[in-house]
């Protein structure tokens, strides 16, 4: 492991901190880190070995590697060569990431199906929809293949052909294995009675195949045979899946346990969910998240694959376990399911940045990825049935004296310590057969000397990717009240969320920030910076909010107060007599001030006033006393506002 490892050029991250190394002369090694101020230390051989997998990991040379190549079908080529001609021709005519209208879609569509040939021109509707999904997706055209064939619709009515199906289920789908033609002459003497002779009757091989398209064909032998027949007609194990390597293969996939958790206060959180990553060569599990509740979310995909990349110091074990976990590394190739959890964008684009290929198979097939359901059953039989909370499979709860409410006794933390130590000290150090009676501890620790593991090369980003995503509003009349997320405030060290929302709202637009997350930890969040795109992280301002708390703790410590609130309690105050004299003394008020605004002005007192003040100042004319009284006399000055010459005093 040492000559591979101590060349010189090598780059590790060494207790986090990423440096190259140098062999000297002496059979000795030079750490020289990238920041400069940390000064280079010198370590011996036997030193490098002892840490390796520890404090000291490998990363690859280079840049990230690129995805590999879709595994396509002479047929999907075809439709692949032909939609890109399209596309491509669009791309050509219109703006970046552009669909243009439909007068040039129809150009392009012309133009393109006259130079290959293409005997159906597809519409402008359709190579809109193609060139959409090809730029949102980082398979780009190959994202449009394999879309359902649109089929011809039956010339038979939809109460025929609900006839017809109910047939199929009340005389074929039947145990016992009754014939076709027996369901079928049952249908045609059933027919005549429910629509008479006049109408057409579906033939039998029509009605062959409403038979064959109706029901799964696991399904039609369960129902027909028995749930032994489907289970075995279910599999399909042509030849054993050999891998040569750790991480070549890695297998990933989420169970359900009926065991409900607590808070420490013995407050309900809800059941767990279980996010495991196995590597199929050792059998030894990378990466392993709770989730309290139901579902399979991007974030918990993603939480699971970033703990199974990272390295797992002791310190960040329960202090109770006797073995470390040396498992990490990334993948080369990752399989999963269908799950909306797994497909997701922001999964595929995590596993892109991380430099795995991603590969998934058939939902509820668990034989194409058999080794991490094999290892659920595992999980079930030596783990969860030594709880006395696990209420077993949803089959057997029926039996069950008590709800998983009920029973549930056991906090999240106590529950993820019982979790690991089971992982570290029974299940890795246990033989497997598969492994010709070796221990996966064992196992892993053989090749990672030969086939060390490493960090991807862009590791720090990679290791605060978070899962969900959503855009928020950067609060406070000089953005300094950060952002609010699950009814948290968040903020950053550094101020940067307020030079950016002080930014923003200086150049007139809104103060609007792209923020990453997970419920698995509501200590902090990562902000994109929408004018550099930087990632930051920003903490949470409650004190009470430790690192590691779930969003089902957060509900559960901080219950809403609007959720079936209901009556609250007498109010008072509207039947207390003084508040009703009150209310009465303030009415009465308003009723004269409104009655004094409606009165009519006082005229006559102030024409009195005006002639008396006439009559003691002769120099006074009197007003005229009317309704319309309007002064007739010119505007122009008269004579004796003008000087001797006849000109205005003031010019």
């Amino acid at each position: 492991m040492f000559n591979t490892l101590a060349v010189t050029g090598n780059r590790v991250s060494y207790r986090n901190l990423h440096a190259t190394l140098t062999t000297l002369p002496d059979s000795t090694v030079a750490l020289t880190f990238d920041d400069e101020k940390r000064p280079t230390i010198i370590k011996s051989r036997s030193e490098i070995e002892s840490e390796f997998g520890k404090t000291l990991h490998l990363i690859p040379k280079g840049k990230i590697a690129a995805p590999k190549a879709l595994d396509l079908s002479i047929t999907d080529l075809e439709k692949l060569k032909r939609r890109s001609a399209y596309i491509d021709e669009l791309q050509r005519l219109t703006k970046k990431n552009g669909i243009g209208g439909v007068k040039i879609r129809e150009q392009v569509i012309a133009r393109v199906a006259r130079e290959i040939q293409d005997a159906n021109p597809i519409s402008a509707s359709t190579l809109a929809r193609w060139a959409h999904q090809a730029q949102k997706h980082s398979h780009g055209v190959a994202s449009t293949l394999g879309a359902k064939t649109r089929r011809r619709k039956s010339h038979f009515s939809q109460d025929i052909q609900d006839f017809a199906l109910e047939m199929i289920d009340d005389y074929y789908l039947q145990p016992g294995n009754p014939t076709l033609q027996y369901a079928y002459d049952c249908f045609t003497e059933e027919f005549e009675r429910r629509f008479g002779p006049k109408v057409t009757r579906p033939c039998r091989e029509v009605f062959r195949k409403w038979a064959k398209q109706s029901h799964d064909p696991i399904e039609v032998i369960e129902r027909r045979e028995g749930r032994r027949a489907a289970r075995a007609a279910g599999r399909n194990a042509k030849k054993k899946l050999q891998t040569e390597r750790i991480l070549e293969r890695v297998e990933a996939d989420a169970v359900n346990l009926a065991i409900g958790v607590t808070d420490e206060n013995g407050r309900y959180l809800g059941p767990v969910t279980l996010f495991a990553v196995i590597d199929v060569y050792s059998r030894s599990i990378l990466g392993l998240i709770v989730q309290v509740g139901r579902g399979e979310s991007a974030g918990s995909v993603i939480d699971s694959y970033k703990h199974a990349i990272c390295p797992k110091p002791l310190d960040s074990l329960p202090s109770t376990v006797q073995n470390n976990w040396p498992m990490y590394g990334a993948p080369e190739t990752i399989v999963s399911d269908g799950g909306s959890g797994y497909t997701s964008l922001q999964t595929q684009s995590f596993l892109l940045d991380a430099g795995s290929q991603s590969q998934i198979v058939q939902t509820y097939a668990g034989w194409r990825k058999p080794f991490v359901e094999r290892f659920f059953l595992t999980l079930r039989r030596r783990f969860a049935q030594t709880l006395k909370s696990y209420c077993g499979k949803h089959t057997d709860r029926r039996t069950l004296d008590a709800t998983i409410n009920e029973k549930a006794s056991m906090t999240l933390q106590q529950f993820r310590t019982a979790l690991y130590e089971w992982i570290i000290d029974e299940y890795h150090q246990t033989p497997h057969r598969g492994l010709n009676g070796k221990t996966p501890y064992e196992v892993w620790e053989e090749q990672a000397q030969v086939f060390p593991p490493h960090l991807p090369a862009n590791f720090e980003r990679v290791r605060f990717t978070m899962g969900e995503t959503r855009t928020c509003t950067i609060s406070g009349d000089h953005a300094h009240q950060g952002i609010q997320l699950n009814n948290l405030r968040y903020n950053d060290p550094d101020n940067k969320l307020k030079h950016i929302g002080m930014t923003l709202r200086r150049q007139g637009q809104a103060a609007q920030v792209t923020v990453e997350y997970t419920h698995n930890d509501l200590h902090s969040i990562n902000v994109v910076d929408p004018i550099t795109d930087e990632i930051f992280q920003a903490f949470v301002t409650d004190p009470d909010i430790k690192q590691g708390t779930t969003l089902a703790e957060l509900k559960v410590l901080r219950a809403s107060n609007y959720a079936n609130k209901g009556f609250t309690g007498r109010r008072n105050a509207k039947s207390s007599q003084t508040v009703i004299n009150a209310n009465e003394a303030h009415d009465g008020n308003m009723r004269q001030v409104r009655s004094r605004r409606t009165q009519p002005a006082p005229t006559e007192a102030l024409e009195a006033m005006l002639m008396s003040a006439i009559g003691e100042d002769d120099t006074l004319s009197p007003p005229a006393i009317g309704k319309n009284s309007t002064s007739t006399e010119p505007l122009e000055p008269g004579a004796e506002e003008y000087g001797t010459d006849g000109e205005y005093e003031d010019d």
